[in-house]
């Protein structure tokens, strides 16, 4: 099926359904396997983490901000593609180059102003394609509205930790 055709059955559903029937639901898991190493399970998905080894892992696979950052920009790419093709905008091909600062000063905690997550994140999206800059713009400005990871980091939506 194409992907212009599927996008327009989700636009339908997501216009007439019931709210309750929107939502996916995500669920998954991590554990510690070696080290500082861990294993992510989503749905038949597994996944490494790693820390490098001059922070005490054994550099096997990205570490937990890496997995964030590529999730991210990851994320920009398909909501890049999905909006593009849904709104006729040709796209030949799209990344997104990231960059973040992390202060070891919040990890930490030996300063309590600062964060421990990342200051800010730079994400450069690079587009390739025929379309005319008002085209491009419209682009994405769609995907400033719509991709749900970037929404989900810039609006810091609550986590809560408990004990299971």
């Amino acid at each position: 099926m194409k992907l212009k055709v599927l996008m327009e059955q989700h636009v339908a559903t997501a216009r007439n359904a019931k709210p309750e029937e929107c939502l996916e639901r995500y669920v998954g898991e991590t554990h510690q396997v070696d080290g500082l190493r861990s294993e992510a399970s989503f749905g038949k998905f597994r996944f490494t983490i790693d820390e490098p080894t001059g922070f005490g892992g054994t550099d096997t696979a990205a570490n937990p901000a890496e997995v964030l950052l590529g999730a991210l920009g990851a994320s920009i790419e398909v909501t890049c593609r999905v909006y593009a093709e849904y709104l006729g905008i040709p796209l030949e091909g799209v990344s997104v180059q990231l960059a973040g600062n992390l202060d070891i000063r919040g990890f930490f905690d030996t300063d309590p102003k600062v964060r421990s997550g990342f200051d800010r994140i730079e994400a450069k999206v690079r587009i390739k394609s025929a379309a005319s800059n008002a085209d491009i713009a419209r682009l994405l400005a769609r995907v400033e509205r719509c991709c749900p990871v970037l929404e989900t980091i810039r609006n810091g939506t609550p986590v809560r930790l408990q004990r299971d």
